[in-house]
């Protein structure tokens, strides 16, 4: 399969695409029963926040991947809830980062090197000096090693199996 062009968008110029963004969510993670659910509580509120970034990956019209992240600030629920729940691990990464929110591809089109090409356009020129996610704490999730292998370190573990991984980008 070739894969075409890795697109880089906005919050503005992504509106229209959540119908696309929630298939590959759908197939990559399997939940978002409610479309209209999903839509306002996660896509929307992201779309919405400053330095949002969408990313995605084509073949032709086929949507086989995104990523997208933006600016994290203390008083969001992302970074408020990891303060909570590592504090000192992550504090004086907290504020003004980039949050790396969501990376898919399509089960059909992994193995390719898709994943990668999103997760390195999503971060290309950022301003920011740091950015952080959460995955899974285990080492052999493809996630993780996706991550590791791009320059993300544990900051943190939370819950049964979760981790806050952190990366220099300045």
């Amino acid at each position: 399969m070739n894969v075409g062009t890795v697109f880089t968008l906005s919050g503005a110029e992504a509106a229209g695409l959540d119908p696309e963004i929630l298939d590959v969510w759908r197939a990559a993670f399997g939940d978002a029963e409610d479309a209209e659910e999903w839509r306002s509580s996660v896509w929307d509120r992201h779309r919405s926040r400053a330095g949002f970034r969408l990313v995605t990956a084509r073949d032709g019209e086929r949507m086989l991947g995104f990523a997208w992240g933006h600016t994290g600030e203390r008083g969001q629920y992302w970074s408020d809830f990891i303060s909570r729940e590592v504090g000192r691990g992550v504090d004086d990464w907290i504020g003004g980062h980039f949050e790396f929110v969501e990376l898919a591809v399509m089960p059909d089109a992994r193995g390719r090197g898709i994943g990668r090409r999103l997760h390195d356009a999503l971060l290309a020129d950022l301003p920011h000096e740091r950015a952080l996610l959460s995955t899974s704490a285990r080492s052999d999730d493809p996630a993780v090693r996706l991550y590791s292998s791009r320059g993300w370190v544990t900051l943190a573990t939370y819950g049964e199996d979760r981790q806050v991984m952190g990366r220099v980008l300045a």
